[in-house]
């Protein structure tokens, strides 16, 4: 069977049923009907051989300026085992492609619709609790563990149940997707009253709806927060969607939408040891127009440093956002009780709490920080290993 070039398991769904050289593309035919069209400098590129892939990193070794922007296919066909063979017109190489892997990377407008990750923005009116999963079997189960993480890439919010209340708990939960994430705060930090705090987490005031540490060229992809003990009063937990906010900014308010879309805000942590700060849109589109983050942290705003016709435009688009992620309709608000963990995507879900006293009892939450690079590097080895039973199994052709 051909080589493929990385790491991963291809199971073989649908076989190569025809391979035509067409000008500057291969058509190939699959069994189900479908249709690709792959260009010629597109399959010298990927070439999996031991000339033009080091077979022990998986890592390249053909560089694309050694071969002319025009070569083509001198022969094209489909060998015994289904792959896809190609004899290029320089330099007597020879490719072939495992129908797996070139199935898995076919970049039709069909398939690069398939692969879209789903994410579903939510209200009060859509969901009334982040979705729930049971801790120790998210800590113990790889199955429970691929459920969450899914839910949490496409919500961007979740809860854990009953999970241990210690203080390394918090590092167990983050170390099932990754590398915690260190800060000036620490490794992982509390959250919890405090007579002289460094930030003002640490007191018993309402916090407005925010991400955490925008003040980063690089602010934390995800956050965790378990709740080690609450007999407080008050102190609820409120979850705001900031790309559903986004979502309404765009369709009824497009000019404060455009604005907070393109004008920098700053972003400042000043504390005695350390000065953070950046510079940044409040809402980051990506080239196709969508959104990819937020940054609003209310007590973390340095002023305005833009020129002067544009600073009354940018109070009004602030005003308008921060108006929004008050509204009752768009925030999810509940009790941490002992034992839960929330994860968020802390560059789309804002967290905030009402005020509370602690006369009933001390209110403890203990956090930390990973990347969203760790949570989608783990569903790929989830599924990766999901990949390599089903070949074991015996029910596709292993790669």
């Amino acid at each position: 069977m051909a080589l493929t070039p990385d790491f991963d398991t291809y199971p073989i769904d649908f076989t190569i049923s025809s391979a035509t050289a067409e000008r500057g593309a291969v058509h190939v035919t699959w069994s189900d009907g479908r249709v690709s069209r792959f260009h010629n400098i597109w399959l010298r590129d990927n070439c999996p051989c031991v000339e033009c892939v080091h077979q022990v990193t998986k890592e390249q070794t053909f560089e694309l300026v050694v071969v002319s922007p025009e070569i083509h296919p001198a022969a094209v066909s489909v060998t015994s085992e289904g792959s896809l063979s190609v004899a290029w017109s320089e330099g007597e190489h020879a490719s072939e492609f495992h129908a797996g892997w070139l199935r898995a990377n076919c970049y039709s407008a069909e398939a690069r619709a398939e692969r879209t990750v789903q994410r579903i923005t939510w209200d009060s009116s859509t969901m009334s609790a982040p979705p729930t999963f049971d801790g120790p079997a998210v800590l113990s189960d790889d199955g429970a563990l691929y459920e969450w993480l899914i839910a949490l890439r496409t919500y961007g919010a979740t809860r854990l149940r009953n999970v241990p209340c210690t203080d390394e708990a918090i590092g167990h939960v983050i170390g099932r997707i990754g590398i915690a994430r260190d800060t000036n705060f620490g490794l992982f930090w509390d959250v919890r009253s405090e007579p002289n705090p460094v930030t003002n987490a640490n007191t018993a005031l309402p916090l407005p709806p925010h991400v955490d540490l925008p003040t980063r060229e690089y602010q934390p992809g995800l956050q965790f927060l378990q709740c080690i003990e609450n007999e407080a009063i008050g102190g609820d937990s409120i979850l705001v969607d900031g790309f559903r906010v986004a979502e309404l900014m765009r369709e009824q308010y497009p000019s404060e939408y455009r604005t907070l879309t393109t004008v920098p805000f700053d972003w400042a942590n000043s504390a005695k040891v350390t000065d953070y700060r950046w510079r940044s849109p409040i809402i980051v589109t990506n080239t196709s127009g969508e959104v990819t983050e937020v940054r609003v942290g209310n007590w973390l705003r340095a002023p305005l440093d833009l020129p002067f016709e544009q600073v009354e435009e940018a109070y009004a688009a602030y005003r308008c956002l921060f108006e929004m992620t008050y509204r009752e309709d768009l925030q999810l608000r509940s009790r941490f009780e002992p034992g839960d963990v929330v994860a968020f995507d802390n560059r789309r879900t804002l967290h905030a709490r009402s005020e509370f006293t602690d006369v009933g009892g001390p209110r403890h939450l203990r956090g930390g920080y990973t990347e969203r690079d760790d949570l989608h590097s783990r569903i790929r080895m989830l599924e990766r290993g999901m990949r390599e039973r089903r070949v074991a199994l015996g029910n596709s052709t292993l790669g």
